[in-house]
């Protein structure tokens, strides 16, 4: 599949979650078994799609100025993904199955959010933010966002078949590193797009 078949997955499964108030991940694994064509490739990257914007739902809404599904990746894809909206109007060209780009793609780079309540800018429901401010000071809105941020995967190795170099030895290609506190941690940045470990 190309991106703008993904994006149009994305966009159903978005509307399938909100029409019927399910699971994410139940939406995107009955999404899967209705459509069998889609390869692994393409189901991790319209999963991590609908993840990236149920992650920032608030924040995208913000940005795109309308709160639709279409609006939500699309926010996501530039917001997220680091996509220029000419990079996207590209990869969506000659694409059957890609939704329309609205004209609003422009604007949600420069998104101000100054004027938006300091919830929306943290990516939290509104009766969060006080725990948030009391919790953690000035710097609430700043640690709500990391919740936003896809998380890296830990592993701790078991040093009765191994040590935590071997292990780091082995999964060289995924990028892995001595976890920061953990003794026998090891930590795989997260992926980023579409990537998958």
């Amino acid at each position: 599949m190309r991106l703008g078949g993904r994006v149009a997955a994305a966009i159903e499964i978005l509307d399938d979650i909100a029409r019927a108030n399910r699971p994410v991940s139940v939406a995107l694994a009955d999404w899967g078994k209705a459509h069998r064509f889609a390869g692994s490739g393409d189901r991790a990257a319209i999963g991590n799609l609908v993840y990236d914007v149920m992650r920032c739902r608030l924040s995208n809404a913000h940005a795109a100025g309308d709160d639709t599904p279409v609006a939500l990746v699309l926010a996501a894809l530039v917001r997220q993904w680091a996509m220029t909206p000419d990079a996207v109007r590209a990869a969506f060209e000659g694409d059957p199955h890609a939704p329309a780009i609205p004209d609003f793609i422009d604007t949600i780079a420069s998104a101000d959010f100054a004027f938006a309540d300091a919830h929306v800018e943290a990516d939290i429901p509104q009766w969060l933010a006080e725990p948030f401010e009391e919790a953690f000071g000035e710097e609430w809105v700043d640690e709500a966002k990391a919740f936003s941020e896809r998380p890296p995967l830990d592993l701790r190795v078991n040093t009765l078949k191994s040590d935590r170099e071997k292990v780091i030895k082995a999964l060289a290609k995924t990028g892995a590193k001595p976890a920061p506190l953990a003794r026998q941690g090891v930590r795989i940045a997260a992926p980023v797009r579409d990537g998958r470990l």
